[in-house]
């Protein structure tokens, strides 16, 4: 299954950061496993495994639970590469959301953001992708932190008239009260934790307001840049993300055979096996990834059962599945969900 990436410029900002609240970057870099030139050469990518030992490093050595909130505060104008320029170009404020959320994958391409109007608001949300090797499923909550501040932060120096959020939902549970005083003074408009969904809020008139920097010459250019590096990364990995994407919406109390994905993506088995190796991945593999994937996210709802999850993800008995979460994570269901 292909591993979720994120933009060096990404990375590179994240080690300035730490080097800025005086933490030695080779430490960073040595805990990480990451090593980038400085500026990082033209779209490059970094495994998101590493960028998620950089998070647990960079919480650990700052002793700052809110350090994603921080840092985006404080992000260089390099670190949005490619988008920073769409953005910038963009015409209004409509037009810089409709480009975030077909482009968001360049900075991050395990997450997805949806934009849509609903009554007289837009609601902006962040998907999590589950069909590849995605940190962001066990993860989450620097990323979204980091995209949300972000987007605030434009919209506040984008237009002659800042403009300020109307809501901000976290799915994360409320946190003390230091904490939540931090996220008031960073958005400065009302919050929601333990919501269904993380969204920001935004009045419809906002989609009207004018960019100061609008360029329409310029946009036209770096659309055609961020298309052309948005085609390389679907081509990348495609039979294995398409086979995942199957094996994820019909494994639901049975394990497709590999005859019936193949037939649902219009080849021969011998073919689909051929691109999958291709990928450097295979069938078997790829259903273990994806089991493993739906089973943390099903058994992060409360209301089901590990006997419950286990028969949707195909597995014969109770006990075929322990063992299997045992094998992915170290631990039983039942202990994984008392510590998550």
């Amino acid at each position: 299954m292909r591993e979720s990436t994120v933009a060096a410029t990404v990375v590179v900002d994240m080690f300035q950061y730490l080097e800025r609240s005086g933490i030695d970057v080779d430490d960073a870099r040595a805990a990480s496993g990451i090593t980038l030139t400085v500026p990082p050469e033209p779209d490059v990518r970094v495994p998101g495994s590493q960028v998620e030992r950089l998070w647990e490093f960079a919480l650990e050595r700052t002793g700052d639970p809110l350090v994603g909130l921080h840092m985006t505060e404080q992000y260089s104008p390099g670190t949005l590469d490619i988008l920073g320029y769409v953005i910038l170009s963009c015409r209004t404020i409509g037009d810089v959301l409709d480009r975030l959320a077909r482009y968001a994958p360049l900075l991050n391409d395990g997450l997805r953001v949806e934009v849509a109007r609903i009554g007289s608001d837009v609601h902006c949300r962040i998907r999590i992708v589950e069909w590849m090797d995605n940190y962001l499923l066990r993860a989450p909550d620097q990323a979204i932190d980091t995209m949300w501040v972000g987007l605030a932060r434009e919209l506040r120096r984008l237009t002659a008239t800042p403009l300020l959020p109307k809501e901000v939902a976290f799915r994360r549970r409320a946190p003390a009260p230091r904490a939540r005083a931090e996220y008031e003074r960073v958005f400065a408009c009302p919050l929601v934790f333990g919501a269904h969904e993380d969204r920001l809020v935004m009045p419809s008139s906002h989609l009207d307001a004018a960019v100061l920097s609008a360029n329409p010459a310029l946009l036209a250019t770096f659309e055609r840049h961020a298309d052309a590096m948005l085609a390389t990364m679907e081509r990348q990995g495609s039979h294995s993300r398409e086979v995942a994407r199957v094996l994820a919406e019909r494994l639901k109390g049975a394990v497709p055979e590999l005859s019936a994905v193949a037939r649902e993506l219009s080849m021969s088995d011998r073919n689909l096996q051929r691109a999958l190796r291709t990928d450097g991945t295979s069938f078997t593999q790829l259903l273990d990834d994806v089991r493993r994937d739906l089973a943390i996210r099903h058994l992060a709802d409360p209301s089901t059962s590990a006997g419950q999850v286990g028969f949707l993800l195909g597995f014969s008995e109770p006990s075929a599945f322990t063992r299997a979460f045992r094998r992915w994570t170290g631990k039983a269901p039942g202990e994984y969900r008392l510590q998550a």
